[in-house]
């Protein structure tokens, strides 16, 4: 599995060299930029949508850790993770955000890690369901959606198995410790703000984009997220544009335009990551450094006292 993921992520990077080869325009794309410059206000709205889309992520993690962290700490942990998934070809920006919240010990490293998963699983359900109902809507391909969604569902229900059979007690604490974190009005909130922060980081492409409905940039930014699961280089380099592009150009735009919206909506999102990991880095510092060595030797990362 790990092969083949790794060998889509070298094919998607292939196709954005040959795009780059192809399609790039320094003038085209500095006349864009231009148009950034002399509207800041589009820049700010961009940074706003986007920060919020994190805030919201915080709160619905403090919600499913029982309020145990604060929103505070869990916006540090996600800033975290997208400074190290911009910075390392590795994604080890999830280590990175279990290590920040288990940073003042009241959440064990289990708990917090089993919740990032369990959020992330979250993120690609609602990504997945963005981007198939787009798919329905707009271009009537039900039959492939329907297909990839029991493939999915068969694949969850045979690794569930598998794990029931390897390791029964550690599954049914983990069943049990979702069970209690989702059950009820607290679980259908986590959803919400769930999906309601990728709604807001839509606003990205929405903005760079600027000749497709909100529905549409909605969508694209869904499907290129959801293609993320192939990146191998630094902040998804080379995938979230090949993905992006194309997924552009199935809504008729040109292949240029659509490779200079990738180019810059990804820009802006790399920019915000250093620019908000420079942040977190002085108001909540930890041993960054330290934590990407060991993770390199593959070592368990612990907090120096």
């Amino acid at each position: 599995m790990r092969i083949f993921f790794k060998a889509i992520g070298v094919l998607l990077l292939l196709t954005f060299i040959v795009l780059s080869v192809q399609t790039f325009e320094a003038a085209s794309l500095l006349h864009e930029l231009r148009f950034f410059i002399g509207k800041p206000h589009i820049f700010i709205m961009l940074v706003i949508m986007y920060g919020f889309a994190f805030i919201l992520r915080a709160y619905a993690w403090r919600l499913y850790l029982g309020n145990r962290i604060t929103v505070r700490e869990g916006l540090y942990g996600l800033l975290y993770s997208l400074l190290v998934n911009h910075i390392s070809p590795v994604k080890a920006g999830d280590a990175v955000r279990v290590a920040v919240v288990t940073k003042k010990e009241r959440i064990s490293f289990a708990e917090a890690a089993q919740s990032v998963v369990v959020l992330r699983v979250l993120d690609f359900v609602v990504l997945g369901s963005f981007g198939a109902v787009g798919l329905f809507l707009m271009f009537g391909k039900f039959a492939l959606n329907a297909a990839f969604i029991v493939s999915a569902i068969i694949m969850a229900a045979a690794g569930l198995l598998l794990l029931n059979r390897i390791a029964p007690k550690f599954l049914k604490a983990q069943i049990s410790q979702l069970r209690a974190a989702v059950w009820g009005w607290r679980g259908i909130f986590i959803l919400l703000l769930t999906a309601g922060s990728w709604v807001l980081e839509a606003f990205v492409v929405f903005g760079v984009a600027r000749t497709i409905p909100f529905l549409q940039a909605l969508w694209v930014n869904s499907v290129t997220i959801a293609g993320q699961v192939f990146q191998f280089t630094p902040g998804g380099v080379g995938t979230y544009e090949t993905v992006m592009t194309f997924a552009l150009k199935a809504l008729g735009m040109s292949t240029a335009k659509a490779y200079e919206c990738a180019l810059l909506s990804h820009g802006f999102k790399f920019l915000f990551s250093y620019a908000a990991g420079a942040i977190v880095l002085l108001v909540y510092p930890i041993q960054l450094t330290s934590f990407l060595r060991q993770k390199r030797k593959g070592e368990t990362f612990g907090w120096k006292k």
